[in-house]
């Protein structure tokens, strides 16, 4: 019997409480051991793999986690007593003392589990709706569960206690968790859950150096959000990827990126500020940079679930401090470049007032794009239609497109038609979000 996850089952589990964690290789399949000192210490994507497995099994929702801990014990041990990011009940069990070869380690192990249980290998790296969707399926009957991804076997299982249970020792037949699953399978009470590397319940085997660089580059596919324009997906993302991993090697905090972009922006204001043609062009590419910094504060948190209310908020606020002062640097570049209050212009003051108007535009957008968000999370909208009017809104609001029409007018050296554009557009922008949330379209 074989079942397949989609993408749509994602909420969190409730039919898994408990992880067994083995942190030695080969205890699925002998012939599966580590090569090039691939092991649970291994750093992918910022994180140990054990640090990953553990982080990621809390975030699925599961109480307590069983380790079955190799020579590592200790070093393993620190990471997680040092770490604020684990707040899930933690049991060792040394491997000196409870081999996973063994038949009565799952016997005694069976004892101590309450319902179904994941067994899982620390050098798997998975999605998170990967564990939340076995859940589900260990909820719905008692049945042992193997997943299989690209049709191959993982070190990924679920097993009930019955089927841990062990009464005569297994000699010959191969890994205990192995011989237990074929047994099982033999009753007809195993289900294969199929996926693959493509769906949102991935899952890898980090067996050597070409695994743990696939693996990362999983991870970060699975960051692409839902409100990212042509150029963030086909152009900001692959930069910003190799930046994360700078930023990751380094050490640096989320909110630390957070500045870097900040800072570059900052200067890309100034830089436009100047007024020339080649200003305009720098400006330009200066802004593209700190977009793609700005990617990578957002990665780096989830990559290392760090993810914080602190984080999300400093963000949107340094991107629209920045947002206005490119308004403002290129209102001023204008300005200055025509010869200022001495300008033989008619209206000198005009490229002020147009940066000014973007800024005023700029200052009511985040307003009601914070005002729609607590709503969204408060009450939620009136009807499907006006969630989905709302959620365009906002989605043309995140887009980083607007960034290559700058750029085209830094090229054509008409910066102050970007200027129109902006302070016109900016402003339809949150009238229509501002008519879209009125109070008598929400729900009651």
């Amino acid at each position: 019997m074989a079942g397949t996850l989609s993408k749509e089952n994602v909420a969190q589990s409730t039919g898994l409480r408990t992880a067994i964690v083995v942190t030695v290789a080969g205890v699925f399949d002998r012939t599966a051991e580590s090569v090039g000192g691939v092991g649970p210490l291994t750093v992918v994507g910022g994180l140990p793999l054990f640090v990953r497995t553990v982080l990621t099994l809390q975030r699925a929702g599961l109480q307590e986690i069983v380790v079955l801990a190799g020579a590592e014990e200790s070093e393993l041990v620190r990471l997680l007593r040092d770490d604020p990011r684990v707040t899930v009940a933690v049991r060792w069990r040394p491997v000196r003392e409870f081999p996973p070869d063994d038949h009565r380690t799952w016997d005694t192990l069976a004892r101590e589990v309450n319902g179904p249980c994941l067994i899982v290998g620390a050098q798997m790296v998975m999605a998170r709706p990967l564990i939340e969707a076995l859940g589900r399926e260990a909820e719905a009957a008692p049945r042992a569960l193997t997943v299989v991804c690209d049709g191959r076997a993982t070190e990924i299982a679920v097993l009930p206690p019955a089927l841990m249970s062990v009464s005569t020792a297994i000699r010959g037949e191969g890994p205990p968790i192995r011989v237990l699953l074929g047994r099982a399978q033999a009753q007809g009470r195993v289900t294969a859950v199929e996926t693959s590397a493509q769906s949102s319940c991935w899952c890898l085997h980090v067996h050597d150096a070409a695994a743990a660089n696939a693996a990362e580059h999983l991870l970060f596919q699975s960051l692409h959000g839902q409100h990212e324009g042509f150029v963030d997906t086909y152009f900001n993302r692959a930069v910003s990827a190799q930046l994360s991993r700078i930023f990751l090697a380094l050490r640096f905090s989320p909110n630390a990126v957070t500045m870097v972009a900040t800072a570059v922006g900052l200067l890309a204001a100034a830089t436009f500020s100047t007024g020339s043609y080649a200003a305009g062009i720098v400006g330009a590419l200066l802004f593209q940079l700190a977009a793609i910094v700005d990617c990578c504060d957002g990665e780096v948190a989830r990559l290392t679930f760090t993810e914080s209310p602190l984080g999300e908020q400093l963000d949107i606020m340094t991107d629209n401090i920045v947002h206005m002062a490119i308004f403002a640097g290129i209102g001023w570049g204008a300005f200055a470049v025509q010869g200022g209050w001495q300008s033989a212009a008619p209206r000198p003051w005009l490229p002020l007032a147009l940066g000014g108007v973007a800024i005023f535009a700029n200052v009511m957008s985040l307003w009601l794009v914070t005002r729609a968000r607590a709503i969204r999370t408060r009450q939620g909208w009136h009807s499907q239609e006006q969630a989905a009017r709302v959620e365009f809104i906002l989605k043309n609001m995140a887009s980083r497109d607007f960034l290559v029409i700058l750029l085209f007018f830094a090229a054509i050296g008409k910066l102050n038609w970007f200027l129109w554009m902006t302070a016109i557009g900016a402003n339809i922008f949150w009238v229509m979000l501002a008519w879209t949330t009125r109070p008598s379209t929400l729900r009651a």
